[in-house]
């Protein structure tokens, strides 16, 4: 198969300036090419265009010639699966039962590639069970059990551990092997970019060759540099802010933590690793309540606030968010309101007033949202709706909403996924403003060099326990 970009651009509907100009691009059979970019220089959009969904949405001009079937696996990691299924085995093989295939070889082709993706064991799993990791290589093995002709994968290793990402990279050479062509996209480096026959850097649109002179401008390189192993210090004597005891969660016969224990002190950034699937979501989730009521969780859970410990885990969830802050990874699920500004205005409840000083109240609410808007790099953003902005971005609005409600504590998971070099500059600037005001944070990330670079403490996750 090949495909052949000739001088193609494109504008949305209502834009002023177009997302991709003077693309010349050429992708044949039995290779694997890459285009990287910052966020907002049109990676996303390209994929777009190759799979045909842009027709409805803005003028293209030039030819993309294609000879072949395209399967694309968008770039939100919690908007992979069909919606039409349950399960992970009637997932997998949706997209061949859809085009007509026998329902034996449509069950052994989606078997076979769950086990070529490691994943064979999540054949009867529910798939509201599985980590967005998990739902990522499910969403991966429906598409490519069809055997299309053209890959086209935006941030496909983005919620993946570093393990299953060269897993992956194996399962994509073995594809082009067969002739089958990969189209990669994203705004970081990492174990896949690096087996990439080309790797093209998309820069406001325009398309361009990476060389020494014109680098992965703003492209955030998330592979990790071995000479970079020092974790940042902090005062270890200091009292913890957050003390875990014996957190155990069972669901049915899987045990998913095994009396995991933690101490997290004021201005310190621990991290916590491990492979998909593993438990570190539902950590997060059970320390501030929010497990499903499938699961049996046991912990002791206490928060030192104004010199006093308090009992988390005998509160219900809505009490433990005035102490924890909590960012999920689908930042969409957490934003309901028509503006930046209104989201962080309305992100906790107002103090208690008399009717008489309201106006005071909202005053100085408005006041406390302006200031953290400026802390979160949310200032110039703050009228915009926030489905208008990148998921980063709203990760970030996420994250101010978490500041609003003055909690000690910051829970993140995986704050790093899909963020380019500015974007990973703002978060860490986030977090270093929040450290030095004495507060705590534990991010669950697959983002090796960003815990090397960053934690003040590392944590792997394994079997339930954690080890340093």
């Amino acid at each position: 198969m090949t495909v052949a970009i000739t001088d193609a651009s494109f504008i949305y509907r209502g834009e002023d300036t177009a997302a991709l100009s003077g693309i010349n691009l050429e992708i044949t059979g039995g290779t694997m090419t890459a285009v990287l970019g910052p966020l907002g220089s049109g990676t996303s959009t390209m994929c777009r265009m190759l799979s045909g969904q842009l027709s409805s949405r803005g003028s293209l001009t030039g030819t993309v010639d294609l000879s072949g079937t395209v399967a694309l696996l968008g770039d939100d990691p919690e908007a992979q699966l069909s919606g039409m299924t349950s399960n992970v085995g009637d997932e997998t093989q949706l997209a061949c039962r859809l085009l007509g295939s026998d329902p034996t070889d449509a069950g052994r082709r989606a078997r076979h590639l769950l086990e070529l993706l490691g994943i064979g064991e999540l054949w009867g799993r529910r798939l509201d069970s599985l980590s967005g990791g998990q739902r990522q290589l499910v969403a991966l093995a429906r598409i490519l059990a069809p055997a299309p002709d053209l890959l086209v994968l935006d941030q496909p290793a983005q919620s993946l551990d570093p393990q299953m990402r060269e897993r992956l990279a194996t399962v994509l050479q073995e594809f082009c092997d067969r002739g089958g062509a990969v189209l990669i996209t994203g705004h970081q480096t990492d174990e896949l970019i690096h087996i990439c026959r080309e790797v093209l850097v998309l820069d406001a649109g325009r398309l361009q060759t990476a060389t020494a002179s014109t680098p992965f401008g703003g492209i955030w390189d998330s592979l990790l540099d071995d000479a970079t192993d020092h974790p940042k210090t902090t005062n270890r004597q200091s009292d913890p802010l957050l003390t875990v005891r014996d957190l155990t969660v069972d669901r049915g016969s899987r045990r998913i933590l095994d009396g995991f224990e933690l101490d997290l002190r004021p201005g310190e950034l621990t991290t916590v690793t491990g492979a998909n699937g593993v438990g570190k979501s539902t950590l997060l989730r059970a320390l501030l309540g929010l497990v499903d009521r499938s699961a049996a969780l046991t912990a002791s859970i206490t928060v030192s606030r104004l010199g006093e410990m308090i009992r988390l885990d005998t509160l219900p969830a809505h009490a433990r968010s005035a102490h924890l802050g909590w960012v999920g990874q689908d930042p969409g699920l957490q934003l309901s309101a028509a503006t930046v500004a209104r989201e962080l205005f309305h992100a906790a409840p107002l103090p208690p007033h008399r009717r008489r000083d309201r106006g005071q109240v909202r005053d100085q609410r408005r006041a406390d949202v302006d200031t953290v808007l400026a802390e979160a790099h949310l200032t110039e953003v703050a009228d915009d709706h926030p489905f208008d902005l990148d998921v980063p971005r709203r990760k970030d609005i996420v994250i101010a909403s978490a500041l609003m409600t003055e909690a000690t504590v910051l829970l993140l998971d995986e704050p790093t996924i899909g963020r380019d070099l500015a974007a990973m500059t703002r978060l860490n600037a986030i977090i270093e403003s929040f450290l030095n005001r004495g507060g705590a944070v534990l991010a669950t990330t697959h983002d090796q060099r960003w815990a090397n670079e960053c934690a003040h403490r590392r944590l792997r996750l394994i079997d339930g326990r954690a080890r340093s």
